[in-house]
């Protein structure tokens, strides 16, 4: 699919799983953004507002799907790519949501199912990783919920820069039945 393709990649097969299709409705969410933002909004840097650029926000939020993707058995979460070029290149950014859906789509509920270690920092005065049990469902839906929350930082920078981004861009899941239902 090409990078300036204007269907959207919810619209492809998700094996009846809504977790797989509400992962895929995040990324579409936030592949639909950066194509509204320009390469310079993607690597401004709102401070003292915001210390970190949209770029840095998706490659962050890229790099917990990637922990999953590249391991889907023992997802570690304190591999991060900093420096890496989807912190400046939209492009690299939107190659990268296509990957992950992509690979979404080949999973089923059988592999949803699957346990997963999971490996991540739980110390902030010292150096200390614990591994905890899960199963890939539930840290695929944890990336798609922590996506929403960098969604959010990046619609800050917009507005920031008295720019606009779509209705609802970075409204976790829970809010968005709130206000649908008022």
């Amino acid at each position: 699919m090409s990078l300036n393709s204007t269907k959207p990649l919810a619209q492809k097969a998700t094996n009846g799983s809504a977790i797989i299709s509400g992962c895929i409705e995040s990324l579409e969410q936030g592949r639909q953004f950066l194509k509204s933002i320009s390469d310079e909004q993607y690597c401004y840097v709102a401070t003292p507002h915001v210390t970190s650029s949209i770029g840095e926000h998706f490659r962050h939020l890229l790099d917990v799907f990637y922990s999953i993707y590249q391991n889907p058995t023992a997802a570690n979460y304190n591999q991060r790519r900093r420096g890496h070029a989807l912190e400046t290149s939209r492009a690299e950014a939107l190659a990268a949501i296509i990957t992950v859906t992509q690979w979404l789509q080949t999973l089923d509920q059988e592999a949803l199912d699957k346990r997963v270690a999971v490996f991540t920092e739980v110390s902030l005065s010292q150096a200390q990783t614990c591994e905890m049990g899960s199963t890939l469902g539930r840290e695929l839906t944890f990336a798609s919920l922590h996506a929403t929350h960098h969604f959010a930082m990046a619609n800050v920078v917009v507005s920031l820069l008295n720019g606009q981004v779509g209705r609802r861009f970075g409204y976790a899941p829970a809010t968005v039945t709130y206000l649908r239902d008022q």
